[in-house]
């Protein structure tokens, strides 16, 4: 378990004063991927960012440590380039400027390989998307508003084993950071509620033809199959293992970003269900509101879950130096002890691991679209 606590050793960040009156600005910083494999998702990630700078300035800016006086938000963005090396580059760049507070990465790979060089700075690190298992040991500075694979993984592999009604299972995985550690995840789960599992295959992340690791899943006994993968991933395994014959139901991972999903998998990602973090577009509260307001006016249509993450998790950091001041110390502390943040993509606390204590609701393609899962009533469902 890791120790959180306020009397950590302060990050130096005189040269983001102005004497003794605070900051002239509060400055945050991103890494996120513009370009690459991640770069959907982090595409995204920027327009939420986007819209939460646009609306704290809107109002008036940041009090900083409720001093009474409000002063204009930034974010440095820096393009991870879907690289960690690239990654861990602009990351020294942003804690050499001295910013208390770093909203990345979008994809594990990245987010892992900068985390140690955050927590050995004492600079604090929220990701908006990153779900790695790995990430709950990185320490005490670190920290992710995105739920992690433990919990999704047991949201998947209950729908699976007691909504679906399908025991057995084959799987595919990308041999990517995110697809082994969330099949690794997944497997646990399902085992331990009686699951059984098949065939196992992995690709490369970066193939663009996976027809040949899917032989081995041609006439099992497995009744449906885990693809274990991002969007495009998912879409190639998807296409794959229909052109092989195999019409079983599939399922995939919460990292689906349904357009992509649908436009590079066309009919034969129809009917695949996958889990997506609390999201909800047409709920009434005031956050999402303000979300989706703010979205449309700078964007038009497109928000998505993600920008949802992006938003709240730069709405978490202000709050947090509004109430404890522009230092990483007090950023820490807050988060640590943060009531339930109602944002955009649903209430946010943080448990002693820096994690998100958030679970997800179901998304089935249909008609070429993510719609939210129904059990209908022919639909068997095992032992709870």
């Amino acid at each position: 378990m890791k120790m959180r606590g306020r009397w950590a050793v302060l990050l130096i960040a005189a040269a983001a004063m102005v004497g003794c009156s605070g900051p002239s600005e509060v400055q945050l910083g991103a890494i996120i991927s513009l370009q690459g494999s991640a770069a959907s998702y982090g595409e995204s990630i920027q327009k939420g960012i986007q819209v939460a700078v646009d609306e704290v300035n809107a109002a008036g800016g940041v009090d900083v440590g409720g001093a009474g006086t409000q002063v204009p938000l930034s974010v440095e963005i820096r393009d991870a380039q879907s690289d960690p090396q690239v990654g861990l580059q602009e990351a020294q760049a942003l804690i050499g400027m001295g910013i208390p507070a770093v909203i990345g990465s979008d994809s594990s790979d990245v987010t892992l390989a900068i985390a140690d060089l955050f927590q050995q700075s004492e600079v604090v690190l929220i990701s908006p998307s990153s779900s790695t298992p790995q990430l709950s040991d990185k320490g005490s500075f670190i920290y992710r508003n995105f739920p992690s694979d433990e919990l999704e993984a047991i949201n998947m592999a209950n729908h699976i084993y007691n909504v679906a009604g399908l025991h057995e299972v084959d799987i595919i995985s990308s041999q990517s950071e995110f697809g082994l550690g969330i099949k690794r995840a997944f497997i646990e789960r399902f085992r331990m509620l009686g699951g059984r599992l098949g065939v196992q295959v992995s690709f490369p992340a970066e193939a663009a033809d996976v027809s040949a690791n899917v032989h081995e899943m041609v006439d099992t006994e497995a009744e449906g199959i885990y693809i274990a993968g991002y969007s495009s991933e998912t879409a190639r395994a998807a296409q794959a293992i229909r052109a092989a014959g195999i019409e079983l139901p599939l399922f995939g991972t919460g990292a689906i970003l349904p357009e992509e999903l649908v436009a590079d998998g066309a009919e034969a990602v129809e009917g695949l269900v996958f889990p997506t973090p609390a999201f909800d577009p047409e709920g009434d509260s005031e956050n999402v509101r303000a979300f989706i307001q703010g979205f449309r006016s700078k964007f038009g249509e497109g928000f998505d879950v993600y920008a949802a993450h992006g938003y709240d998790a730069v709405m978490i950091l202000v709050q947090a130096i509004e109430q404890e001041g522009y230092r990483a110390d007090g950023i820490s502390f807050y988060l640590n002890a943060m009531n339930p943040f109602p944002g955009a993509a649903g209430e946010t606390t943080f448990d002693e691991d820096g994690n998100a204590r958030k679970f997800h609701r179901m998304i089935e393609i249909r008609n070429g679209q993510g719609i939210p899962f129904v059990v209908e009533a022919n639909v068997p469902v095992g032992d709870q």
